[in-house]
């Protein structure tokens, strides 16, 4: 009988090791040298990446399979970096329990201030983190864990890397403000030339134009007070809205602060750390509230201003004229631009030699998938039915 309950109990374990195996298997989205991602990490982090485009980039979501694109980034990203902490493990990179309390308050630091009121609250700051890491069903160890990794990571890139990456060259950096400056002043022939000889370059160089018209552009700083509309909202609650704005223009008129209204009114609760307070580049908002930001003089509070996604109440603040730039106002940035593309460059050339000897296996898949195979065995259809053709 003994041996009996022996036999019963070896098979009752070796089916629970199956079972935990097959759910370690269904939780992760792939294995790295056999080591998982974990499909929660996965899940975190794309749903983190959708939330950024939500905001920055809404119409690319709204792409056939975005969702698919963004998961095959993620999960990418994920294997990069289980390879470059495996390789960290493997050199026996040390990280110290400092090195991590460092890493959790620079985190804490972030929930210094309350987002319900918009004020500082230090001692809230740990309930805050709590709750986040909640949301995230994360345990404080578990997070203290990926800190670890983290921190571990980046002291392999700064050991295997950065110290190996040679100095950017003057003459890169005059040859990189030649092109900006180019497509600044938006000399046609030069940017068709420079499109035709170099494409990425090309495309590459428009991009720092762009953000340095934004940085040197005509700027106002302005106090802003939001009432949201939604295009599923009644017409009767549109008008409550003008109503409440058009209240809040006649007590800042008899002398409320503007700083205590933005408090009690506004609903864009980002700002109101800043107290509303926010700066905006001529010809990017939305048109009505651009005229009214760069016309109005300093000192000076708007009337209710009607745009689509709602009514604005503003306060001028500070006014900046456009600047002019020259390659000795940065010459440093681009240095520092073209220093960190050769790091990106490097890593990404280290990250593929691991891959390539790492036995990686890819567990998750996409809706895709199925239309990717079929668009395959179509093309290899009519490749054959060519082939045919040919031989006849």
């Amino acid at each position: 009988m003994k041996k009996m309950n022996k036999l019963a109990l070896l098979a009752l374990a070796l089916t629970v090791g199956v079972g935990v195996q097959a759910k370690v298997m269904e939780s992760s989205v792939a294995t790295v040298n056999g080591r998982p991602v974990l499909s929660s990490e996965y899940d975190s982090y794309l749903s983190g990446v959708v939330e950024q485009y939500k905001v920055a980039a809404p119409q690319i979501l709204q792409q056939p399979y975005a969702q698919d694109v963004l998961g095959r980034e993620v999960l990418k990203e994920l294997i990069s970096k289980e390879l470059l902490y495996q390789a960290a493990d493997e050199a026996k990179i040390q990280v110290k329990d400092s090195d991590i309390d460092a890493g959790i308050n620079e985190i804490k630091a972030r929930f210094m201030v309350d987002e319900k009121t918009g004020k500082e609250d230090p001692k809230g700051a740990d309930k805050r983190f709590s709750e986040a890491l909640k949301k995230q069903h994360m345990s404080l160890k578990t997070y203290k864990e990926k800190i670890k990794k983290d921190i571990a990571v980046r002291k392999l890139v700064e050991q295997r890397i950065t110290t190996t990456v040679k100095p950017v060259e003057e003459a890169d950096v005059k040859a990189l403000y030649s092109d900006v400056e180019t497509c600044l002043k938006g000399n046609t022939k030069k940017m068709k030339a420079l499109e035709q000889k170099d494409p990425a370059r090309f495309k590459e160089a428009m991009a720092i134009a762009a953000k340095l018209k934004q940085l040197t552009a005509e700027q106002v700083r302005i106090g802003h007070i939001y009432l949201a509309v939604t295009k599923d909202m009644k017409p009767e609650e549109v008008k409550a809205k003008e109503e409440t704005a058009k209240k809040i223009k006649k007590e800042l008129d008899g002398g409320k602060e503007f700083s205590t209204a933005v408090k009690e009114y506004t609903e864009d609760k980002a700002a109101l750390a800043s107290g509303g307070d926010m700066i905006l580049i001529k010809g990017i908002a939305p048109k009505a509230l651009d005229q009214q930001a760069f016309s109005l003089p300093v000192g000076e509070v708007s009337a209710p201003i009607k745009t689509d996604v709602g009514f604005h109440i503003i306060k001028i603040k500070e006014k900046r004229a456009e600047k002019q730039i020259g390659y000795d106002d940065i010459k440093r940035d681009l240095a520092q631009y073209l220093a960190q593309q050769k790091i990106q460059t490097t890593l990404a050339a280290y990250i593929g030699e691991l891959y390539d000897k790492a036995d990686v296996k890819i567990t998750k898949t996409f809706e895709s998938d199925k239309l990717l195979e079929e668009a395959a065995k179509a093309d290899e259809a009519a490749k054959k039915e060519t082939s045919k053709e040919s031989k006849k």
